[in-house]
């Protein structure tokens, strides 16, 4: 990956954000799964939850794009200001599927299950790169690719000595491969757009992609719970 500079995420400048994004992306299933009741499902609205999340980046990613106008001045706008915003609502709806996905997954398998099906989404990530962004890998990286897949496969194979009800459900594969694609698929997309326009501010794309997670999550929310709501 690619910072704003230019330097991998390995560089010392980036290093920190990689570290946080790898802790939060880790503590995530963890907490999902820690606010499951007693019969693993959830007590709460899902598409409110991610909503919420949405909300709570969008006033993240405002903050950093005040500080950085402030800091110097930035033309947010351009004559076709309309078409790149629209843009932002594929990539948005590909997220809210994921994002809502997740917690059906976590109610199939284990947090530490789901951490390993996940790699898969590098595994798409890395050829779906090479297929659409045309970007060449690297022999080292095609290998990492391989023991990913590798081990992805090992941690599902069969164990005599657990019992079947704990083994990974067929459905909560199924679904994380459905995620992994997803996300691989949200990524590329977002880098094709951050890369149609360089000297936007990546605050500033990255609210445009809040705003409509926001949207399809409220639409999500009502969907699911308006009705629910209204009669009680």
């Amino acid at each position: 990956l690619q910072g704003g500079g230019g330097g991998t995420m390995f560089d010392p400048a980036q290093l920190p954000f990689t570290a946080a994004a790898a802790f939060f992306m880790s503590l995530q299933p963890i907490l999902v799964s820690l606010s499951k009741n007693a019969v693993g499902t959830f007590d709460y609205s899902v598409p409110a939850s991610t909503m919420l999340s949405e909300l709570l980046k969008l006033g993240i990613s405002s903050s950093l794009l005040l500080y950085q106008c402030i800091q110097t001045p930035l033309v947010l706008f351009h004559e076709d200001w309309l078409i790149e915003f629209i843009s932002f609502m594929l990539p948005a709806v590909i997220y809210f599927v994921n994002n809502n996905c997740l917690f059906f997954i976590l109610q199939e398998v284990d947090p530490t299950t789901f951490q390993l099906l996940s790699q898969m989404k590098t595994i798409l990530t890395g050829l779906l790169f090479r297929l659409f962004l045309k970007r060449y890998l690297t022999t080292v990286q095609y290998l990492a690719l391989l023991t990913l897949a590798c081990g992805t496969a090992v941690s599902q194979l069969p164990n005599t000595t657990v019992n079947a009800k704990v083994m990974t459900s067929v459905w909560g594969v199924l679904l994380s491969l459905v995620s992994s694609l997803l996300s691989a698929l949200g990524g590329i997309y977002s880098e094709k757009l951050l890369k149609n326009r360089p000297s936007a501010s990546i605050h500033w794309q990255n609210i445009q992609l809040y705003l409509w997670g926001v949207v399809f999550n409220a639409v999500g929310f009502y969907w699911k719970d308006g009705g629910g709501s209204h009669k009680s």
